[in-house]
């Protein structure tokens, strides 16, 4: 099994960390949603028409506005789910973030790799690769924060969730059955 972090960036507690990312999450969420509606809704010309003329002969863009608009939205859902998951020790809600931003991880990975396959043999592969492995390994280290607080909490863990940035008020609260106090 997998070793679990004991903290975010060596500086902050795996709470704190898990809740920064959501919190990151939660506005590149509402940023993706609001510049989503800002380029449909613009009355602005392009190329001498009226934009939404533009967007009737070319609907692929329209498309992709609105998919990256309801991946924007989920993104806010699921980001709110971890900031409520990391306040109340819910594993259940850290666990629907981790495995969406599972998911994200996996696809951005594959569309990077992509970018590597379709610079092969030119001097931008160098480049691209070195994206590829910085930015998979950041999201990689991003996944196992978020997986190391939903093992503690799920697996009642108690002194490693204290030591994740709860107090023993918070634990006895939301993890009743815990060794210490009353029980």
């Amino acid at each position: 099994m997998v070793e679990l972090a004991t903290n975010c960036c060596g500086c902050f507690s795996l709470a704190q960390g898990v809740t920064i990312v959501a919190g990151l999450d939660l506005v590149q969420g509402f940023l993706t949603v609001f510049l989503g509606l800002c380029v449909l809704t613009a009355p602005e010309q392009f190329k001498g028409h009226p934009l939404a003329h533009h967007f009737l002969y070319n609907e692929t863009t329209v498309l992709a506005v609105l998919v990256m608009s309801l991946i924007g939205a989920v993104t806010v859902y699921f980001s709110m789910c971890a900031i409520r998951g990391v306040r109340q020790l819910d594993s259940k809600l850290l666990w629907f973030f981790f495995l969406w931003k599972a998911g994200r991880a996996f696809f951005f990975s594959l569309l990077l790799f992509s970018d590597v396959f379709k610079t092969l043999g030119t001097e931008l592969q160098g480049s691209y690769m070195m994206l590829f492995v910085f930015s998979t390994s950041w999201r990689a280290y991003l996944l196992w924060i978020i997986f190391s607080l939903y093992e503690k909490i799920n697996n009642k863990d108690f002194s490693g969730v204290s030591a994740a940035g709860y107090s023993p008020t918070d634990v006895q609260e939301h993890m009743p059955i815990s060794g210490g106090g009353n029980a």
